[in-house]
């Protein structure tokens, strides 16, 4: 079993047990997939890491099984997934990080009030720092499922 440290930030410490993470990658980017894929897996090696490429193969991944977090791509090979976010009535049952490799303030402003936990330009540095960002943004939604936030806990 590999386990992972949250951020020592955090008030209290939580471990990751990585077989219990599925970590839901829509990238349409083939280059950007495989980096976040590899990064992850390396942090990550019980997990189970999906990659998607369009929002119709999203919303059937979704319709199968909920993941634990969704790293989602700002525009997909059929469209913008922020478009299909802001068309759902409802906020995702699960924490999701808004990626693109160019973006206005506005753009991430819309993300965030159609529900995602995280708005991130995509760079070398960030694909590097991928994981920490995946464990603060599960840790972030765990903790306010636990404060009664309108968010639906983890499975």
């Amino acid at each position: 079993m590999h386990t992972r440290r949250y951020y020592e930030t955090y008030p209290q410490e939580l471990e990751l047990n990585s077989a219990d993470l599925h970590i839901l990658i829509a990238e349409d980017e083939i280059s950007h997939a495989v980096v976040l894929r590899r990064r992850l897996e390396r942090e990550f090696p019980d997990a189970r890491i999906e990659v998607v490429a369009s929002i119709r193969d999203y919303q059937s991944s979704i319709a199968a099984a909920l993941p634990t977090i969704a790293l989602l791509d700002l525009n997909l090979s059929d469209g913008c997934s922020l478009d299909m976010l802001k068309a759902s009535p409802a906020s995702p049952l699960f924490p999701v990080v808004m990626m693109s490799s160019y973006a206005s303030k506005q753009v991430a402003a819309d993300a965030l009030q159609a529900g995602v936990m995280d708005f991130i330009l995509k760079s070398p540095e960030v694909f590097s720092s991928i994981a920490d960002i995946v464990e603060k943004t599960v840790r972030e939604w765990s903790l306010r499922a636990e404060q009664g936030g309108d968010r639906q806990p983890l499975p």
